[in-house]
């Protein structure tokens, strides 16, 4: 096990000692009781539970992006034809999906956790820290608890670019004892959903600080703004918050496409090029888009994507696909480039370069110039000789996008940009419903009412 995860682990062991079995017990939506709660060293420890909760295999961790990638038009699925991941190929879900249950209920329990962190400081219950420490500590259960409402918006929920009156998902804005965890509670629209983890988020960037170690700070909260309003559409504000992390964040893209990649012993910050980042082992993503031998590989690359790569993707060709014997692309993103660890970088600079690009045509006063200055910067880490030619929204857009679908294969981005640009997935258009997974079963037995994808 890599030292990163074993320091994580002993710390979190540390200040979890004093209430671990109490929220090992606790029901999703539920909340410690007061006398827990007053303690700093408890309060932190919840908040310790709510970041390992969200960045778990079965939620940041891996399976939103697997999710995501299944969801999406970029892999060959020959092999999903049992269990789970089987209903992504032929769009006939059931209630009892078990990716679907783990990203749902690991989700809220992230959240949950978050909202008895932000109820224990609202309330004042406990005074053995500083109010410095407070203030960051509300800050991060915001951006979790924001960031946790966002990603299962886009998993289990029709794009805004639909409609901003559909069904959203359950919005859970306070932390509840079990008796209220039981009381049914239906779906907030899209625009209930995105307006509150726009909130949430716009607090966390005051609340945080610049600098916040692997764990989210302010730089972090912005990112996220800048990704929540490009996926709504909202290209002026998407522009302004990416424009500000590239510009003030003082974060660099590096000269290595794997750097994002790799971990060497103990992680304190995000490595070159990564705005916040999931400390973990990246097992889903490994067991799924990688194998000791290529031929297992269970979801390898389609030829449409791969063909991209090979004449278009620079040392992403070399550093991130390999062919199996069989003749299946595989991607090597999660494969422990170069024998060293793999966390999984949740928010990278790249993005922030590729979407003040994007956003700077779409939201119109642009100059050629300054959108290819953006999209080649990303170019260069892959040894991509600069574009000083294309010019024109048309074809600067088609250059953006496919730098944006070389960047990000097999990191879970490819089905939301589909849905954003409305281009139906697998001949399945981009809002139908029954193309999504269903409210899992457990939430429909709480909440009977549901409104079902």
């Amino acid at each position: 096990m890599k030292k990163s995860i074993i320091f994580l682990l002993a710390v979190s062991a540390l200040i979890l000692t004093s209430c671990k079995k109490i929220l090992d017990k606790l029901p999703t939506d539920a909340q410690p009781g007061e006398e827990v709660l007053k303690s700093a060293n408890n309060v932190l420890s919840v908040l310790v539970a709510s970041y390992s909760r969200f960045t778990d295999n079965n939620f940041v961790g891996g399976e939103a992006q697997r999710t995501a990638e299944l969801y999406g038009d970029q892999l060959d699925l020959t092999n999903a034809t049992g269990g789970a991941p089987a209903q992504f190929v032929s769009r006939q879900f059931n209630t009892f999906n078990q990716q679907g249950r783990d990203i749902w209920f690991t989700g809220y329990e992230a959240i949950s956790r978050a909202n008895t962190v932000l109820k224990a400081i609202e309330e004042e219950s406990f005074n053995d820290t500083s109010a410095i420490a407070k203030s960051t500590w509300k800050g991060e259960a915001l951006f979790i608890r924001g960031a946790a409402h966002f990603e299962l918006v886009r998993l289990f929920a029709k794009p805004y670019t639909s409609s901003p009156a559909h069904p959203g998902i359950v919005l859970r804005l306070k932390a509840l004892t079990a008796t209220e965890a039981q009381v049914t509670k239906q779906r907030s629209t899209l625009q209930e959903t995105y307006d509150a983890v726009i909130a949430d988020l716009k607090s966390a960037e005051i609340l945080l600080p610049p600098a916040n170690g692997i764990r989210a700070g302010k730089w972090a909260a912005k990112a996220l703004l800048a990704r929540v309003y490009f996926n709504m559409g909202d290209y002026q504000n998407a522009y302004t918050y990416a424009n500000d992390v590239i510009t003030n964040g003082g974060f660099t893209l590096g000269t290595d496409v794997t750097i994002p990649f790799k971990s060497n012993g103990n992680i304190t910050l995000p490595p070159t090029g990564v705005i916040f980042i999931a400390l973990g082992d990246a097992s889903r993503l490994r067991g799924n888009f990688w194998n000791s031998d290529l031929n297992n590989t269970f979801l390898p690359l389609n030829n449409t994507i791969n063909q991209t790569i090979s004449t278009k993707g620079g040392t992403r060709k070399t550093s991130f696909t390999a062919v199996s014997p069989n003749g299946k692309a595989v991607s090597l993103k999660w494969s422990q480039l170069n024998d060293n660890g793999v966390n999984v970088p949740l928010i990278r600079l790249a993005e922030m370069y590729l979407v003040r690009a994007e956003s700077n045509v779409l939201k119109a006063g642009f100059t050629d110039v300054a959108v290819r200055s953006d999209y080649n910067a990303v170019r260069a880490v892959a040894g991509i000789s600069p574009d000083n030619v294309t010019t024109g929204a048309t074809a600067l857009l088609a250059a953006i996008r496919t730098e944006r679908a070389l960047e990000f294969f097999t990191e879970g981005d490819n089905y939301h940009e589909l849905r954003r640009l409305k281009l139906s997935i697998r001949g399945v258009a981009f809002d139908d419903a029954t193309a999504l997974l269903k409210i899992p079963d457990g939430e429909v037995r709480v909440n009977p009412g549901m409104i079902q994808n």
